[in-house]
This record gives structure tokens, sequence and C-alpha cells, in this order.
């Protein structure tokens, strides 16, 4: 018998591909692997997209102008994959050779992949990939006087920009996409909480909110019963603070301790 055998996982993250753009990407999609190990394990694995990513068009004046003035910035900070991927399609149509002096950032080592597979050096905290994380490096404390670009999606944490500006940077945030509630499989995962009862995998406050909109409100009670697994202290208060009773949480978002979390909460529950 394989170590998760029985177990059902609902793994719910934004739709995968921000669409557009003249010319089509992938974007890797980081629970892949997460959810290729965990059926390697014997759980049945269900991924829905309760969040669609809405990227800006190219033809974007305040993106474009943002973007055209680059080379006036000092730092650059990505806070997702999505925004990594489109930061890097806005620089190269824009500047086919970047501007030297700009040093770049990024929350997680996912974050900093699509640009680092452009050639471009990314920092990136050691542990914790967050952007609490990301505030404790030295080079973002001693900002003063500095000019910062965030490229990130709209209603996103504001943690970074006012933090920075309260240490005396310029901060500018540029949106390059913005996530919209996608209920089109509302009815299918109202189904499996009630009839599988699975365990549920919720990665950011957003996704979780795009959940509750989603779900019809006849599974919501249930729903809330059901073992959640989070990355990190932050959404796991969120998830509380809506209801939710049963919140196990994983040290990060990477693959390997979502995974760590998953087996360790089953062999607990057994």
């Amino acid at each position: 018998m394989s170590a998760l055998d029985g177990l059902h996982i609902l793994s719910l993250r934004a739709s995968p591909t921000p669409p557009s753009l003249d010319q089509p990407f992938v974007l890797a999609r980081k629970q892949d692997l997460l959810l290729t190990r965990l059926e390697d394990f014997g759980a049945t694995c269900h991924s829905y997209p309760v969040l669609k990513i809405e990227a800006a068009g190219v033809d974007d004046e305040q993106v474009k102008k943002q973007v055209m003035g680059f080379s006036d910035y000092d730092k650059a900070i990505v806070v997702s994959q999505h925004a990594a991927h489109l930061a890097g399609w806005w620089l190269d149509r824009y500047w086919p050779m970047l501007p030297v002096g700009i040093d770049y950032f990024s929350v997680g080592p996912a974050s900093a992949q699509p640009l680092q597979s452009q050639g471009i050096p990314v920092v990136v905290p050691e542990s914790g990939y967050s952007s609490e994380a990301l505030l404790v490096l030295p080079a973002l404390n001693a900002v003063q006087g500095e000019k910062i670009i965030i490229f990130r999606g709209g209603r996103g944490r504001d943690l970074l920009e006012q933090t920075l500006t309260s240490r005396g940077a310029i901060v500018d945030c540029c949106e390059l996409y913005r996530r919209v509630v996608d209920l089109q499989n509302s009815q299918i995962i109202g189904e499996l909480i009630q009839v599988k009862s699975p365990l549920v995998l919720i990665y950011s406050g957003q996704v979780l909110d795009a959940l509750l909109a989603v779900t019809p409100e006849t599974c919501l009670a249930k729903l809330k019963t059901l073992p959640i697994i989070v990355p990190g202290d932050r959404v796991a208060n969120l998830v509380r603070s809506r209801g939710f009773t049963s919140v196990h949480v994983a040290v990060s978002a990477l693959a390997q301790d979502m995974e760590h979390r998953v087996l360790d909460w089953y062999t607990r529950a057994r």
C-alpha cells in the first residue's frame, strides 16, 4: 500500500497561462511537481484554477511608460512567477540590451527562474520566500533615495511598497496583470467537497477568497471543516479568520515543503 492511498487532494491556484500577449509562452506550473509526487504516493489529485490571470495588453500605456523608463531605476523586484514571466517579456520587447546598474530581487526561487533563464542575476532570500523575508535583506534596508520598481499583479499586497517607501525609497508598482475569479469549475469543486472530503491546498489569500467565491453556498460549511494545508503563517491566519477549523502550515510554498507537510499530516491523521 502506498503512503497516501485513498486520499483525495484538491489543489487550487491561479490559471497557469496569462493571455493577451502578442507572442505566446507557457508558464511552468509550480504545482505539477508536487501533484506528481503526491500521486506517486497514491493520492488522487484534483487541480482546478479558481483565478484567471489577465495580462496587461501590449498597448497598455502605463506599463509601456514604466518599462521604457526602466533605466532610471536602481532596483527591480518581481513578486510572483507570473510577474517575472511578464516582466521578462516586456523588458525584452523594449530593452534587448538591459541597462546596467540595476539589481534584481525576487520573493523566491520559482519567481526568480524566468528572469534567470534570460541570464539575469536575481537575489532571493535564503529561506522564507515571502515579502517579509525579502525585506530582511541588507540590500533592501539601505535604500534611501533609490528608485525601485515592483513588477506585480493588481490587488497584490502593499507590504513591499509601503516598507520600502518608509525606508526612503521612491517606489513605483508596475501592474502587469490582474486576477479575476474563475467560476467555470464551481459545480465540480462543490461535488468534490461533498463527496470526497479532500485535503485542500491553498497558496495565497487571493486564492482563498476565490475559493470561497466559487464554492456553492450549500458546500461552504463542509469546506470549512476540511483539512487545509497552506504555506506560512500569514496565509494560515487568513484561512483561520475565514472560519476554517483544520489548518496545517508548511514552511513555504516550495514543492518539497508542501509535500513534507502533506505526508506529515496524513501520517498523524491515520
